[in-house]
């Protein structure tokens, strides 16, 4: 693929894991408080492991879920994609 064709799910990948962290942070800081939410902030895997640890209390499940799948999709994604390149798609 070109280089634009990679960048866009990339990008759309990285506006759905900003979703995620901003919507687990909102949730961290109403359990937890501000100063929590600032820790989160500034260390992102604060609010995704404590996500996991309270998802069942705070009814969650769907949310941490779903950003674990695109978490792990935005690390293969771009190795899967390293050997494709335009030049090598070949139209008969």
């Amino acid at each position: 693929m070109s280089g634009l064709g990679t960048t866009i799910p990339e990008a759309i990948v990285a506006l759905l894991s900003a979703a995620c962290f901003i919507y687990v942070l909102s949730k961290l800081a109403q359990d937890k408080g501000a100063g929590h939410a600032v820790l989160g902030f500034l260390f992102p895997f604060y609010p995704f492991f404590w996500g996991w640890r309270n998802a069942g209390r705070l009814e969650m499940l769907d949310i941490m879920g779903f950003w674990t799948v695109i978490t792990i999709f935005s690390m293969v994604f771009p190795a899967l994609m390293a050997d494709v390149s335009i030049t090598s798609i070949r139209i008969r």
